[in-house]
C-alpha cells in the first residue's frame, strides 16, 4: 500500500507540474487581430499605414442580429516604415497587434507607382503574415477602400475579403494574386508581378461606354468602372501591372480573362461575342481548357519568338434564338469565330504587355530559358529587358457544344 500511495503521489505531482501555466503567456483576450493593412503616401512623413481590426463582439458573436457596421475598426497613423508603424499602434491600443489574420494587403495606386519593394520584403519578413495573403492596388486611397468594406452577404469583414478575391475562380475578371506570388515574381528574373485591381464604385466612377463596341461592353470594365448599384461599393476587377516594384498600367476584365488563359490560371469564364448566325445580335459562352496552353519560346537574332496554341471547350450560355445554335454547321460556325476572336483578344493583351508596359507577366521568361546552357547565359540576356522586342504566333482552336450538353449549368 505504501509503495501504491507512493506511485499516486508521484503521478500527482507531475500533474499538477504540467497544469500549470507560463506567467508571461500572451492569451488570444490580450491581442488585437488585423483582418486588413492599407499602405498609402503620408502627408507629413513617409507612409501612412491603416489596420483593420476585428472587434471581439465580431469574433464571438455569430447572431443574426449583430450589426455589420461593428464587426470591423479601423486605426491609422503616419510612419516611417511599418515596422514602426505597429509598435506606435501597439502603444496606443490597448491589446497587441497580431497580423496572423490578415486577409489582405491594400496599397494605393500613388504609392505603387513610387515602387512598393520595401513593404512587400517587410511584410514577408513578418512571421506572423500569411504568404497567402492577397495583394491588392486600389485605385482610391488603401484608408477609404478599407472603410467601404461593409459585407451585405456576409457576417464578417475578414469572410467578406475572402469572398471578394475568389470571384476570379469563376469569372477569371481578375487573378488571385499572393503575397507569396509577388514576392517570388519580384525576386524572378523571367516574370514580373501583378497584382488584384479594386476601387470603390460609385456613379460619378462608372465607365462611359459610348465608344465601346456592345459586344465587349462588359468585359471592358475595371475596378471601380461597373455600372453596378448596391450597398458595398468596393470592386475587384482587373489587375495591376509592375515593372520591378513599380505600377506601370492596369488591364481590364477582358484582358484579365487572357492573362489567366496564358498562365494557365483559367478554371472557366463566359466571354460574349457577337452572333456569327445574327450580326445585329450577341451570344454568351462559357470557356475551359480542352488541352493546358502549349507554349514555346525560340531566340532567332536575339529576338523572342513566342508559339502559343489554345484549345478550348465551349458550351452556349445564352443566345437570341436556340433553334439557330443546334445544328452541327451552326455551332462550327460559332466555334470559327470564337476562335478568332480569342486570336484577337490574346494577340492584342500580348502586345500590350510587351510594347506598352515592357512586363512579361505571364511569364514566358520561363519558356525562353531553355535556349541558354548556363545560368551566367541567361543572366546576360536580360530577358526582362528583351520581352519587349517578342513576336508572338497564335493560334487558338474552340469546339462549341450547346447549352443542352452543359452539365455544369
Amino acid at each position: 500500500m505504501k509503495k501504491k500511495f507512493l506511485c499516486l503521489l508521484l503521478i500527482l505531482s507531475i500533474c499538477l507540474f504540467t497544469l500549470t501555466g507560463c506567467y508571461d503567456a500572451t492569451g488570444i483576450e490580450d491581442l488585437s487581430y488585423a483582418i486588413a493593412i492599407g499602405l498609402d503616401k503620408g502627408e507629413n512623413n513617409i507612409l501612412k499605414l491603416s489596420i483593420q481590426f476585428a472587434t471581439p463582439s465580431a469574433m464571438g458573436n455569430n447572431s443574426e442580429s449583430s450589426s455589420q457596421s461593428n464587426t470591423a475598426t479601423i486605426t491609422s497613423i503616419e510612419c516611417s516604415s511599418i515596422s514602426s508603424g505597429i509598435n506606435l499602434i501597439n502603444g496606443y491600443i490597448s491589446k497587441k497587434v497580431n497580423l496572423s489574420h490578415c486577409k489582405v494587403i491594400v496599397i494605393s495606386e500613388e504609392l505603387a507607382s513610387d515602387g512598393i519593394s520595401e513593404y512587400i520584403y517587410t511584410l514577408m519578413d513578418n512571421i506572423e503574415i500569411r504568404p497567402n495573403c492577397n495583394i491588392i492596388v486600389s485605385k482610391c486611397d488603401a484608408i477609404n477602400f478599407l472603410e467601404n468594406a461593409k459585407p451585405t452577404l456576409e457576417k464578417l469583414t475578414a469572410r467578406y475579403y475572402e469572398a471578394a478575391v475568389n470571384s476570379s475562380e469563376y469569372t477569371a475578371y481578375t487573378s488571385n494574386v499572393q503575397l507569396i506570388d509577388f514576392y517570388s515574381a519580384l525576386k524572378c528574373s523571367s516574370i514580373q508581378p501583378v497584382a488584384i485591381l479594386a476601387g470603390i464604385n460609385t456613379n460619378q466612377t462608372h465607365l462611359d461606354s459610348e465608344y465601346i463596341s456592345k459586344f465587349n461592353i462588359d468585359s471592358s470594365y475595371k475596378a471601380s468602372q461597373t455600372p453596378i448599384k448596391d450597398k458595398t461599393s468596393l470592386e475587384c476587377t482587373g489587375l495591376a501591372v509592375f515593372s520591378d516594384d513599380k505600377l506601370v498600367g492596369e488591364l481590364n476584365g477582358l484582358e484579365s480573362i487572357c492573362y489567366c488563359i496564358l498562365s494557365n490560371k483559367l478554371d472557366d469564364c463566359m466571354i460574349t461575342i457577337q452572333n456569327p448566325i445574327s450580326f445585329n445580335n450577341s451570344i454568351d459562352i462559357y470557356l475551359d481548357y480542352r488541352n493546358r496552353p502549349k507554349i514555346t519560346v525560340k531566340m532567332v537574332n536575339l529576338t523572342p519568338y513566342i508559339d502559343i496554341d489554345l484549345s478550348f471547350n465551349a458550351y452556349i450560355a445564352s443566345a437570341d434564338n436556340a433553334s439557330e445554335h443546334s445544328s452541327p454547321e451552326s455551332l462550327e460556325l460559332i466555334g470559327k469565330y470564337a476562335s478568332k476572336y480569342l486570336k484577337e483578344q490574346i494577340s492584342a493583351f500580348s502586345y500590350k504587355t510587351s510594347k506598352d508596359f515592357k512586363c512579361d507577366i505571364v511569364g514566358f521568361g520561363k519558356y525562353a530559358i531553355i535556349n541558354y546552357l548556363t545560368s551566367e547565359d541567361w543572366k546576360n540576356s536580360d530577358w526582362l529587358s528583351n520581352y519587349q522586342n517578342s513576336v508572338f504566333n497564335i493560334n487558338v482552336s474552340v469546339n462549341v457544344n450547346s447549352g443542352e450538353l452543359f452539365s455544369k449549368m
